[in-house]
């Protein structure tokens, strides 16, 4: 889990300080951020915004602050489904070292 800023002078230690969370925190430029998630330039993001990014780096779920039917008084379970249905995919394996006979 990575948490981002998408506003302006976002108050990282601030926000460390007060909520304390076991994951890296950092801060990304309102426009990059939209412009990662696709978001339809003419549709103005509600707050929070929640991706759910599988191992390949496919966004593959993502929620505002309109869904309401995920960030009701269930989010904490929705949020532990969508992960869990991401880590419980398996790895894309590695692929094989060539064996080729060596002279």
């Amino acid at each position: 889990m990575v948490e981002a800023a998408v506003n302006d002078n976002p108050d990282i230690p601030g926000f460390v300080r007060q909520f304390n969370p076991p994951f890296p925190v950092g801060i990304a430029g309102g426009a990059p951020a939209l412009e990662y998630l696709q978001w339809p330039k003419d549709e103005r993001p509600l707050v929070p915004l929640m991706v759910f990014i599988d191992r390949k780096g496919m966004i593959r779920a993502q929620y505002s602050g309109k869904d309401e039917k995920f960030f009701d008084d269930q989010q904490d379970q929705h949020i532990r489904e969508q992960a869990l249905k991401l880590l419980n995919e398996r790895a894309t394996p590695a692929k094989a070292k060539s064996k080729r006979p060596t002279k």
